[in-house]
């Protein structure tokens, strides 16, 4: 049995639940999901991976004790390099600010995993069966913008604010425009639509834009999704969110552009696969 410890807003636990997933498929076994820490953690709309059409098997407390996964604490403290768990089924992605792909994962089973995982090389080899499993169970009922997109040389541009601007997460605005200009030289008359958590923030300065569409009162995050992966070309945050967007996006002649440097504190933080263009 492999459990993954799931914890952060829907683009985290989408890595969490690829990783664990590949991870249980090349070693046919079982993946069960441990969700307890959203009974409290409730930011970024709480557990989310139960919309789409995962293989969804939610662990038990005694599953999870059994894994001498219990204490939160002592886990947090292994991640610090402080304490060191002695018991074989724990395994803990020992940093979160890097995205180094550690392929000794696949070679156990009956494995507890703790971690973030936002490396494609966890999951690339099971695209197609994340390609239907990342779908929703209940189809949501896609606007007016959706026929736009798909009749015209869409790019879902996506900037993310609000919480990011308290720890110096905001990638800033010329990142935007020198990926506008790189996309703009790639592709004829590029429609833009704009996703965000500050519609507002965009309008007043995205004005480099020529007739930018802003995408306003959605249903929720999860008919953003589904409308970004549904553009011809992406230009993504320095966010999970709109990476799973892009990694979903089955354009086979998609331009994907992405930060070159994720987060200015996070040296060696790089989730951005190979084929996409860093700015």
């Amino acid at each position: 049995m492999i459990i993954m410890r799931l914890i952060g807003g829907i683009g985290n636990q989408m890595f969490q639940y690829a990783a664990g997933r590949a991870i249980a498929y090349k070693n046919n076994d079982i993946l069960k999901l441990d969700s307890i820490d959203y009974a409290k953690y409730k930011v970024h709309n709480g557990y989310r991976l139960n919309a789409f059409n995962i293989n969804e098997q939610i662990a038990s407390m005694h599953e999870i004790n059994n894994f001498g996964a219990k204490n939160r604490i002592l886990g947090k403290l292994a991640r610090m390099g402080i304490y060191q768990y002695k018991k074989e089924t724990f395994y803990i992605e020992m940093s979160k600010n890097e995205t180094k792909f550690d392929e000794k994962v696949f070679l156990y089973k009956n494995l507890y995993l703790s971690g973030y995982w936002q490396n494609e090389k966890y999951f690339l080899d099971i695209r197609d069966i994340l390609l239907k499993e990342f779908t929703l169970k209940i189809p949501v009922k896609l606007n007016e913008y959706i026929d736009i997109i798909k009749n015209s040389n869409s790019v879902s541009l996506h900037v993310r604010r609000g919480d990011y601007l308290m720890h110096d997460g905001f990638i800033g605005i010329e990142y935007y425009k020198n990926a506008v200009k790189f996309i703009s030289q790639k592709i004829q008359n590029p429609t833009f639509f704009i996703f965000s958590d500050d519609i507002k923030w965009c309008k007043e300065n995205l004005n480099f834009i020529n007739n930018p569409i802003f995408v306003e009162n959605t249903g929720s995050e999860l008919e953003d999704l589904e409308l970004m992966k549904n553009t011809k070309h992406n230009i993504i945050a320095n966010s999970s969110f709109s990476w799973w967007a892009a990694w979903l996006n089955t354009n086979k002649d998609k331009i994907v552009i992405a930060p070159k440097v994720w987060f200015k504190s996070r040296v060696g933080f790089d989730p951005v696969p190979e084929s996409w263009t860093k700015i």
